[in-house]
């Protein structure tokens, strides 16, 4: 946008330049390469531990961001790239590792929050109702961690187990932190995958672009929740 209105008052050059860096930039963004290095330094914090080795506590606590929403009243709301959040807090729930669920995820006016969604899924995958808690009114992470917190406190739970995409866990990890909570992370949702790619690095693919916005936006989002002093 900025390189059109340079074409139409007539700066050419500068028109010209700014095409091209933006043109190079969506390129770098779209390749696996770049992708890559900005999931892995959201990521490689939060290295996938053994089921074995995860500890028993009072609380699973699975954040929201896993669903769509609705498609038709009535169905199973529809899931997103985000969907293993689900998985795996149920896989730590018949792991033995909590007794209960906690839900947190909201939504807009008018449409069912995630949470209820989410306990859909989860009740139709054999865990029972009354071992979920949910909070439904929370819009973004800070309100996750802070809603989630007066619940946690309410319930007594003195030990958490957080549930969410390993390159959400840090800011997640931090918000939930300055609201008192010390969380045990339990990352899941990993980007990047461990065998080599059919298409070479340098090539471009949307998605890889999608990737590199879930990155750029974490990173912000991370920052901006620390100049706030929500973190």
């Amino acid at each position: 946008m900025l390189a059109l209105l340079f074409l139409l008052v007539g700066w050419y050059r500068a028109g010209f330049w700014t095409l091209l860096i933006a043109t190079l930039w969506l390129y770098v963004c779209s390749t696996a390469m770049f992708s890559n290095y900005l999931m892995g330094r959201l990521e490689d914090p939060y290295t996938p531990r053994a089921m074995s080795v995860i500890p028993e506590v009072d609380v699973i606590v699975l954040l929201g961001g896993a669903i769509r929403g609705d498609t038709h009243m009535g169905t199973l709301g529809d899931l997103n790239q985000q969907a293993d959040r689900v998985v795996h807090a149920l896989a730590l729930f018949k792991a033995g590792k909590a007794p209960r669920i906690l839900i947190s995820g909201g939504g807009m006016e008018e449409v069912r929050a995630e949470a209820e969604i989410m306990q859909d899924l989860l009740t139709l995958m054999g865990v029972p109702a009354a071992a979920i808690v949910l909070e439904d009114q929370s819009r973004n992470t800070y309100d996750n961690a802070v809603m989630s917190a007066a619940i946690l406190r309410e319930m007594d739970a003195k030990d958490v187990l957080l549930v969410t995409s390993a390159f959400h866990m840090r800011r997640a990890e931090a918000a939930f932190k300055a609201q008192g909570v010390d969380v045990i992370p339990a990352p899941t949702d990993y980007q990047r995958l461990v065998g080599p790619s059919l298409m070479p690095g340098f090539l471009p693919s949307v998605g890889n672009l999608q990737q590199t916005t879930y990155a750029i936006h974490e990173t912000l989002g991370y920052w901006i929740y620390r100049r706030r002093g929500r973190l």
